[in-house]
């Protein structure tokens, strides 16, 4: 079988790194023709490279990838989503070439999904426009007002409704999410794919270590604004370049 040629769209640069190398590595059939990091630069490169394959991150710095596909101007193609959040592995991703992997991406996982991909690819089975269509409603009135995010760890998957969250601390490339019942939940994610996605409806980042549930601010330090203070005792500083935009996302000023 010939070479399938794909477009890495992540706007997370050592993401698109490491898909790569796994690329490369286990499933010598792909050729990546090109690896993108903004909506307008994939548009771009996917209309004019045309590759059989798009492996595509579903929130972008700039927008979606849904965005994405709404650019593109020609149909055989088949689309594999990439996310960091379990809330959007609905069902209607397993149908067809259409497939989803969930970050950080396991090679197996990955091996699995192209070998699906191969198959249909050869016999030219490849993903339509009103799949896609459905697939796109499904997923953005999913992400418009789901009240939950899902914990994947290596035996379970945990659900956490977004009222529980009190904060989150970064701790290097993983993230320690601290619960109202005081559990703490210890993934292997950066917190700012979580302040990408809850914020700023939800949480507000007030230091580049902490991203806080507003709605359990009980006061900021009047002092300086250096200090925020949340329910059950919990003091946590405000970066100095944070403070206004605080003041100004919590309208007291």
């Amino acid at each position: 079988m010939s070479k399938i040629s794909a477009i890495l769209v992540d706007d997370e640069i050592k993401n698109n790194e490491l898909l790569n190398i796994y690329l490369e590595k286990y499933c010598p059939l792909i050729d990546v023709v090109s690896i993108c990091t903004t909506v307008e630069d994939a548009v771009q490169k996917i209309n004019e490279l045309k590759p059989n394959l798009i492996f595509l991150d579903i929130v972008l710095q700039d927008g979606t990838g849904f965005d994405v596909l709404d650019g593109i101007n020609y149909e055989d193609y088949s689309v594999v989503f990439i996310t960091a959040f379990q809330e959007y592995a609905l069902t209607a991703f397993k149908f067809n070439a259409i497939d989803f992997l969930l970050k950080p991406v396991d090679p197996k996982d990955l091996m699995t999904t192209v070998q699906a991909l191969e198959v249909n690819l050869k016999n030219k089975l490849y993903t339509t426009n009103p799949q896609l269509e459905s697939l796109k409603t499904s997923i953005k009135a999913k992400t418009s007002d789901y009240n939950f995010i899902a914990i994947p760890s290596t035996k379970k998957i945990d659900f956490i409704k977004i009222d529980d969250i009190l904060y989150f601390e970064s701790d290097g490339r993983y993230t320690i999410i601290h619960l109202m019942n005081q559990t703490t939940f210890f993934v292997s994610k950066n917190i700012g794919e979580y302040d990408k996605i809850l914020a700023p409806k939800y949480f507000f980042r007030i230091h580049k270590k902490y991203l806080i549930n507003i709605k359990y601010i009980i006061n900021i330090n009047n002092a300086d604004g250096s200090n925020c203070e949340l329910v059950g005792n919990h003091t946590l500083p405000v970066a100095k370049r944070r403070k206004e935009d605080l003041v100004s996302f919590l309208n007291i000023r």
